[in-house]
């Protein structure tokens, strides 16, 4: 594993009646944090 970090980029925006991903443009993430991502109702917690 490399020392190098990872950096991520927002590459589209989801809109539909389950959820809405524009309500994260505005937030400001912090260097340390950790993200999980995984659609509503899909039975991960």
């Amino acid at each position: 594993m490399s020392n190098q970090e990872a950096i991520t980029t927002k590459v589209r925006e989801l809109q539909n009646h389950h959820f809405d991903s524009t309500i994260w443009n505005d937030f400001q993430f912090r260097e340390n944090d950790i993200i999980i991502v995984t659609y509503a109702k899909s039975g991960t917690t």
